[in-house]
């Protein structure tokens, strides 16, 4: 509506009796006020949630709405000198705040309540306060993406392989394996059991070739901690993959051992498109992350890789070279790559994915995926798997080795680790692995 227009005098009354403050402001009325003047007059950006007037008694009706829902707030006195000043009201408490705003009040306009990047603060003390068990299963939502910290157990991942080890353990590779870890009990014991018996054979150990050794639960758990910890003090070499950045907490550990050679670090990094990674990785750390702890690890000398995992064709393959150049300006040594793989686990999850997230050309993905498997959806065989066939396979290894070349990484297998420094802790029985 842009205007109302009326000579009569019964009709100039009742306008005014329409648009009259009211004498007692209920809650509803206060929460339509709110949503109305901050569509006007309101804005959010930075993290600052602000409304702002020259009309010193909308401002007062602002503040009053505001403390009905119980809003901490400061009005600032911003002066002009060709024009009236303006009063600036600003709400307190950051994005739970601020998110309490926008769900109590709910103003119309989106872009003036858009949170994109922003984080959520709290002084609570982080901690589980109570478990009920519902009965049926739910889905999570990542409120803090890139953080790692959330709710539930793994680092979950609709690609990731790691999925088919809990349908051996006979538990879905869908919701158990979000919510479902399983970890071995005194691992660094054991592995020092291990080390230490007349008949072990030094060669190197790769930590996370099946699930993430960083998972969130490390943080009081400490096991792959404990597991370096020996392996550091018995000079033993040892590789880790990862798609997280608590690698970071043991930064002491691999510099020691990457004086004589005894480590390679690979950090996973699936795409550079943050939008993207919310759908395909929604709780792994996010892409400008996960480069940090690529830059870090470099600066400390710790010889560390970039996997970029898993390609996913017409759906993160436009992105193999900027992902390599992005990896070699962090000063990553060098680099591989994984095409998606879909054991028989995981195809209904990616085909559900896809139908959510990109319908419109979840058939070419099928299609494009087939082609490069022989016609098949997966393929088992070992020498093909990790790359696939025919000409839409070719054409990646050909892009992904130019994209190496341009920029000085290393492409394919990881260096040889050093077994010359070995030394045997004291001898013990042979490690019995158990769940």
């Amino acid at each position: 509506m842009q205007a109302i227009g009326t000579h009569a005098r019964v009709q100039v009354q009742r306008v005014r009796e329409l648009i009259a403050w009211p004498a007692f402001a209920s809650r509803s009325w206060c929460a339509g006020f709110l949503a109305g003047i901050h569509d006007a007059e309101g804005s959010y950006s930075d993290g600052i949630l602000r409304i702002s007037n020259t009309d010193s008694e909308i401002i007062r009706r602002i503040g009053e709405s505001l403390r009905k829902f119980a809003f901490k707030f400061v009005i600032e006195h911003v002066p002009r000198e060709t024009s009236r000043p303006i009063e600036v009201v600003r709400v307190l408490g950051g994005l739970k705040e601020h998110l309490r705003f926008f769900h109590g009040v709910d103003p119309a306009i989106s872009r003036k309540r858009d949170i994109s990047g922003q984080a959520v603060q709290s002084a609570a003390r982080l901690e589980v306060d109570s478990i009920e068990p519902l009965g049926r299963a739910l889905r999570l939502y990542d409120i803090s993406t890139g953080t790692e910290d959330f709710i539930a157990n793994g680092v979950v991942s609709h690609n990731c392989y790691a999925r088919p080890s809990h349908a051996y353990l006979d538990l879905s590779p869908g919701i158990d394996f979000e919510t479902k870890i399983f970890y071995k009990a005194d691992a660094a014991r054991r592995l020092e059991q291990q080390l230490g018996s007349r008949s072990y054979v030094v060669k190197p150990i790769t930590i996370g070739a099946n699930t993430d050794p960083y998972q969130p639960v490390e943080r009081e758990l400490r096991v792959t901690r404990g597991l370096l910890e020996v392996l550091e003090r018995t000079r033993h070499p040892v590789s880790l993959i990862t798609k997280g950045t608590m690698i970071l907490r043991d930064l002491d550990l691999l510099s020691s051992l990457s004086r004589d050679a005894l480590v390679n670090v690979f950090i996973s990094v699936t795409t550079l498109d943050v939008e993207l990674k919310r759908s395909l990785e929604p709780r792994a750390a996010s892409p400008s992350a996960r480069l940090r702890a690529v830059r870090e690890l470099a600066a400390a000398g710790v010889p560390t890789g970039v996997f970029v995992a898993p390609i996913i064709p017409a759906v993160n393959d436009c992105e193999l070279e900027r992902i390599v150049a992005a990896a070699a300006d962090a000063g990553a040594h060098q680099a591989g790559y994984v095409l998606l793989r879909l054991p028989h686990e995981l195809k209904e999850l990616f085909r559900q994915w896809l139908q959510q997230h990109l319908p419109e050309r979840a058939e070419h993905v099928m299609s494009l995926i087939r082609g490069a498997r022989d016609g098949l959806e997966n393929d088992p065989r070992f020498g093909s798997r990790m790359r696939g066939s025919g000409p839409w396979a070719q054409l990646l290894r050909d892009r992904f080795a130019l994209a190496c070349k341009r920029h000085g990484l290393a492409c394919g297998r990881m260096r040889e680790l050093s077994c010359a420094h070995f030394t045997p802790p004291g001898r013990g029985a042979q490690l019995n692995l158990e769940l």
